[in-house]
């Protein structure tokens, strides 16, 4: 679905404020666009230190009050955390802001956009919200690394996101998402969802699931020194999946490790040295 009337209005008013170290992450990049599945009811603010999620929480609320757009703290307002919901006139409507502080370790730097501003790359918002599926039971994380996996292959998000969380491997990820992967009928109607058949999303994530899990342990038994944690790119620097039964260089394929702030890597053809 897209973006919700008051969300576009809040975003044409913060979205010049972005930077690549206020940027937007979360479920927000994947379902801005007209054509998505269902709507995301926050936004989601990713700063690498205390004093630049300060910095912007403190920028984006003079910009909204200076705006006209009321501001409500919440509870959960800390050194290291704040949330407000903001609101118009006398509106019911409104959009919950997260500030937040978030490890700066990363495959890519975020990366500009017309609507956010500044938002995580696909390849981390992929992998964090295969992390998130680990780590809690909520519908919308299971939706949402279906669609992922129709862009990115499941398998690669699964071996790459063990980079940012190396107390997983790529079957013990798989093993917890499969643990949270349930659909709740009522997170399901509170996403505004159209187009989502509780049926088909189970039997599409059960089949998704085993097709990874086949393709991740062919590839480790084949290829059992390759490194975990990494994402692999073809000549184009794409994300891929290699094939097991021939080495990475056969393949011209390389790997692209996490670093702090995330870096765009420099592909060079087949047999060309630095």
């Amino acid at each position: 679905m897209p973006l919700t009337p008051i969300q576009k209005r809040v975003l044409a008013v913060i979205s010049s404020l972005r930077h690549p170290g206020s940027h937007v992450a979360g479920s927000l990049p994947l379902h801005a666009g007209d054509d998505s599945v269902r709507e995301s009811h926050d936004i989601d603010l990713f700063h690498d230190a205390v004093a630049a999620m300060q910095a912007a929480c403190t920028a984006d609320l003079d910009a909204l009050s200076g705006a006209g757009f009321s501001v409500t703290r919440s509870s959960a307002w800390s050194d290291t955390f704040r949330r407000a919901m903001v609101g118009e006139g006398g509106s019911a409507d409104g959009v919950e802001i997260d500030w937040a502080v978030d490890a700066a370790w990363r495959f890519y730097p975020p990366v500009q956009d017309a609507v956010l501003g500044w938002r995580l790359h696909d390849v981390d918002l992929a992998c964090n919200k295969a992390l998130a599926l680990a780590g809690r039971s909520e519908t919308r994380d299971m939706v949402d690394i279906l669609i992922w996996s129709r862009q990115l292959d499941l398998a690669a998000i699964l071996w790459a996101a063990c980079g940012k969380d190396p107390g997983y491997n790529p079957l013990s990820l798989l093993e917890q998402m499969r643990r949270g992967a349930r659909i709740d009928p009522g997170q399901l109607a509170m996403l505004n969802a159209r187009h989502l058949d509780p049926l088909r999303i189970k039997q599409d994530w059960l089949s998704a699931a085993d097709v990874a899990e086949a393709a991740i342990t062919a590839l480790a038994d084949a290829q059992p020194d390759l490194e975990t944690g990494v994402l692999f790119i073809d000549g184009r620097g794409r994300a891929c999946w290699p094939a097991p039964d021939s080495s990475l260089p056969t393949q011209g394929i390389e790997v692209h490790r996490p670093s702090i702030g995330g870096c765009v890597p420099i592909v060079r053809p087949a047999g060309v040295e630095e």
